[in-house]
């Protein structure tokens, strides 16, 4: 156990979303004290908000096996003022969407509300059993939930099951993702830190000229010393038309020797560089939470 405190401890909320699961799953695998749970949204705002609170935290959604990266929550990790900031810890949710409503019966539905990520996760699904249907986004698949519960039986939402037993919603369809092995990584976001276990990620930020071969020189070095890639993304700078930010996350712990050596050469050829966290990789989610 790691023995993690903190005065708030923030989820992308409302109650009864995927992130409610992962806090829970990291509050119990890690045995965090948090005299405050808070749900709160959008991520923009909670990454704000842990940014100006010296003893608070927060869990986020950072990447969806099929939407891929959520882009809100890397796009605030990179501006973040307290370089103290950085992910402490992760774990991956099985999403298992379904269709709620307060109607019984499927084709009372005219509207369908969700996260944009849900949305586009069950696409075929809407395709095929309710292509008429207006559909429109909403900040997360709980908030979704709650606006059906309060605006009548025409409304569906996409969210889980909790959700629905949260709002007293009926379940209309289970499991209505276009791909059955759909899995979201949530992060903790803190300033604190764990030891290093036998298997461990160390995520990074950098940036490089625009230049021809600047990206291939810094993946040059990660293979001259045999360090894994486990993931590159880029994100545009904001700065400047053509310029980006690349996220690239690695096999092992900013400590090991490869990987102290690598980033002091990287570090030589880029604008910036920024470790965001080194951590190890997947907590145990197999555990009972209520």
């Amino acid at each position: 156990m790691a023995d993690l405190k903190f005065k708030k401890l923030y989820f992308l909320g409302p109650e009864g979303t995927y992130a409610e699961k992962a806090m829970k799953i990291l509050v119990k695998t890690l045995d965090i004290k948090a005299d405050e749970i808070i749900p709160k949204n959008p991520v923009t705002k909670i990454i704000q908000t842990v940014d100006n609170e010296k003893d608070s935290a927060a869990v986020l959604p950072i990447e969806n096996s099929i939407e891929g990266i959520v882009r809100e929550t890397i796009d605030n990790l990179i501006i973040v003022k307290d370089n103290t900031l950085k992910i402490t810890a992760e774990t991956i949710i099985p999403i298992n969407h379904c269709l709620v409503s307060l109607s019984d019966d499927i084709r009372n539905i005219k509207t369908i509300i969700s996260h944009s990520q849900a949305l586009d996760q069950c696409s075929g699904f809407i395709s095929e059993n309710l292509p008429d249907t207006q559909v429109i986004s909403a900040p997360s698949t709980a908030l979704a939930a709650k606006f059906v519960k309060e605006h009548g039986s025409e409304y569906a939402a996409i969210a889980s099951e909790t959700s629905a037993e949260k709002f007293g919603l009926n379940i209309l369809a289970r499991n209505i993702n276009n791909e059955k092995d759909n899995k979201t990584r949530f992060i903790l976001f803190s300033r604190m830190e764990l030891k290093p276990e036998k298997q461990n990620k160390t995520s990074v930020f950098f940036s490089v000229k625009n230049e021809p071969g600047t990206l291939f020189n810094v993946l040059k070095i990660f293979n001259e010393y045999n360090i894994n890639l486990l993931y590159i993304e880029s994100r545009p700078s904001k700065k400047l038309l053509g310029e980006y930010n690349f996220c690239v996350d690695i096999d092992g712990y900013k400590s090991d020797k490869n990987i102290v050596s690598a980033l002091s050469d990287i570090g030589k050829i880029t604008n910036s560089l920024k470790i965001t966290g080194s951590y190890p990789k997947f907590m145990n989610n197999n555990v009972t939470i209520s």
